[in-house]
């Protein structure tokens, strides 16, 4: 299972979201931060999401 966090920044003003400890972006809202959040879970779960190596 996939651990996930949502960590208001306050110098930003933003929300930060992490996916097993690294961070993923940023969102504008909680609400926006917890969609965003469970659609990558989502996909990855799916076998949908694929990076590309650096």
């Amino acid at each position: 299972m996939y651990h996930k966090h949502i960590i208001y920044d306050r110098e930003t003003k933003d929300y930060a979201m992490y996916l097993d400890g690294e961070l993923i972006g940023f969102a504008r809202t909680f609400a926006e931060a917890e969609v965003t959040l469970d659609q990558l879970v989502f996909e990855l779960m799916n076998g949908q999401y694929f990076s590309e190596a650096a």
